[in-house]
């Protein structure tokens, strides 16, 4: 790798927000971290940071002192309640500031002197209450006070009344509370003391952690004859709320866990606390050197790496004010490529893509991004994303469409039995199943293509198409396609099932089904005559249904007789047949039944002659 200079398209030189630190360092992180590092002058008032109050949280999570005095150090800070916290020992509220009437209610007591006009008053307040205006309107409020003669005197409150608090005290609690209703314009910043019992003049060291964006990586890659000459230009902001003036400026990159910790906020009710001290850019090479060493300006570190994350320092110092942006190159490297036709299997997609395959050649990992590619023939060639490249790990970035060529993709599925065994009544067969997918591709008429064909492995079925490299989850192929011409490429895919069935549950239907498709002769015999008799027990069944229908048939008619020839009671010639007719009945009623007798018998036989061929 080689490092290029930093190109700043934003500069400003301010000074810093903490007159009394120099901040040295910064460590951008995708955990939407930032790392500082600044050095500070100790002596005995301490040392004095002003901080954002949303930064409170991280800074007592993360910070860190480098003393070469070994003194042991302490931090003291305003409390988070502020207002709420100042006015809680106070004898007035905060509304009383606004309003008069509400501080005399709030000093009822108090020795004070009241002047209006020329009336001088002075005794102690008792309250305010409503009171005629001078010109006889309804609205106005007086001041009752009583006086050292311990007389009560209302005086008028309006513009021309002067209230003046004789005690000390209570206009001290006064001054106490304006001061913190200004300190509570300015709540967005904290004031911070760092101490310690040594009072001796020296330099120490801070780290801590803030809030901050995410900072993003915008690839260049150009197309030569000589590979791709991959750059990576970095867009940082400066959120920190400090300037910064020739910092070291390190980009980490990694799946760094970052804690939100409440500990500057007042929690009130109990819950699970967060851990005293997160891991957050603890493996960053910053971090280490920050660990390990004083507090004093590193050598910097050009690139460092980790199973998990990866650093880039700066090779100049970053100059940015607060609040800016700011667009750089930091690293540059020829990686190796090839430049594909590729089309993903599964897409049904009209055209492939045009793609190159970018692969990682350095020791450390490559952030995720944007890239915009470039070739010798038309300059802007397209844009794609990048994932994030481990070292020697490659990817596909497709950045535009092969309109040129021309895909139809078509599946089609065969199934064949291979082999079938009747066990105990039972059948078992392994049916193999392929699936042929056809690629149909219609090549440019500017030139020959090889298109990279990807297609998507499915779990459970084995490729049966040779030439073909396996990747993670797609099975890589080849396809030669000369200029102007069709080709078509098949992709085979089997797998093999293991069915069992009981061949006394199964209908003339299916017995049909599997006779056509059992493999051997001897089998589809066996399932010719199961069908034959299963044929037979269903005719047998219907005509005993028939004969059970026919005698039911008989009996409602018998007995509809029966009952008339009971209600005419006489011995007609009509009542005679009736009889007649009834004792015929009789007859064949028994002989359907012994017809159904016989064909119930029968049905029983083939039952058995069927139970007896599949054992």
């Amino acid at each position: 790798m080689r490092p290029i200079a930093a190109l700043l398209l934003c500069t400003a030189l301010t000074q810093p927000a903490t007159a009394q630190t120099d901040l040295r360092a910064v460590t951008l992180s995708t955990a939407g971290v930032a790392m500082l590092q600044a050095e500070g002058q100790m002596d005995a008032e301490g040392l004095r940071l002003t901080l954002r109050r949303s930064d409170m949280n991280d800074f007592l999570k993360s910070l860190r002192l480098s003393d070469p005095a070994g003194a042991t150090p302490r931090l003291t800070m305003p409390g988070p309640g502020g207002l709420e916290d100042a006015f809680a020992t106070l004898p007035i509220p905060p509304e009383a500031l606004s309003d008069l009437t509400a501080l005399i209610a709030a000093l009822q007591g108090a020795p004070a002197t009241l002047t209006r006009r020329a009336t001088i008053v002075t005794g102690r307040l008792i309250g305010t209450g409503a009171t005629p205006c001078d010109d006889g309107r309804a609205g106005c409020v007086a001041v009752s006070l009583m006086d050292d003669a311990g007389q009560i005197v209302q005086i008028p409150l309006d513009d021309a009344t002067t209230l003046v608090l004789q005690d000390a005290t209570d206009r001290a609690a006064l001054d106490t509370a304006l001061d913190a209703v200004r300190a509570q314009g300015r709540a967005n910043r904290v004031a911070l003391r760092i101490d310690s019992a040594d009072t001796s003049e020296r330099a120490i060291g801070l780290g801590w952690l803030q809030p901050a964006p995410v900072w993003k990586t915008a690839w260049r890659a150009v197309d030569g004859p000589d590979g791709l000459a991959l750059t990576g230009w970095a867009v940082v902001e400066n959120t920190t709320g400090q300037d910064w003036d020739g910092v070291s400026l390190t980009l980490a990159t990694g799946a760094v866990r970052a804690l939100d910790a409440r500990l500057y906020d007042r929690v009130d009710a109990p819950r699970e606390k967060a851990p005293q001290f997160a891991p957050a850019l603890a493996e960053s090479a910053m971090a280490r050197s920050f660990a390990d060493a004083p507090m004093v300006e590193a050598a910097p570190v050009e690139m460092a790496a980790g199973t998990s994350f990866s650093a880039y320092t700066l090779s100049q110092p970053v100059t940015l004010a607060s609040g800016q942006m700011l667009s750089l190159p930091f690293l540059q490297e020829q990686a190796a490529t090839a430049r594909l036709t590729l089309y993903r299997g599964g897409s049904f997609a009209p055209h492939p893509m045009m793609a190159l395959e970018v692969e990682n050649p350095l020791p450390l990992r490559l952030p995720a991004g944007v890239v915009t590619v470039y070739d010798d023939t038309r300059g802007h060639a397209g844009d794609a994303m990048m994932p994030e490249l481990p070292p020697g790990d490659s990817a596909l970035v497709e950045f535009a469409e092969d309109s040129a060529v021309t895909v139809r993709e078509d599946r089609n599925e065969r199934a064949r039995i291979i082999e079938a065994t009747v066990t105990d009544g039972v059948l078992v067969a392994r049916e193999r199943v392929e699936v042929t997918t056809s690629y149909r591709i219609e090549g440019a008429e500017d030139g020959a293509r090889t298109v990279t064909l990807l297609h998507p492995r499915r779990g459970g079925w084995d490729m049966q198409t040779g030439g073909g490299t396996p990747e993670l989850d797609a099975t890589r192929f080849a396809v030669a396609v000369p200029q102007g011409q069709i080709t078509t490429f098949d992709v085979v895919e089997a797998r093999t099932t293991r069915t069992q069935l009981a061949l006394l549950d199964l209908s003339t239907n299916d017995l049909a089904y599997w006779e056509g498709r059992v493999p051997t002769p001897e089998t589809r015999a066996l399932f010719a005559d199961l069908r034959m008799l299963r044929a037979e027990q269903a005719d047998l069944r219907a005509q005993i249904a028939t004969l059970e229908q026919t005698e039911e048939d008989l009996i409602a008619d018998q007995d509809r007789l029966a009952r008339l020839i009971a209600q005419l009671g006489d011995d007609s010639g009509a009542n005679m047949d009736r009889r007649a007719r009834v004792d015929a009945i009789d007859a064949e009623i028994e002989a359907v039944r012994e017809e159904k007798e016989a064909l119930q018998a029968a049905l029983q036989d083939a039952d058995a002659r069927m139970r007896a061929m599949v054992q």
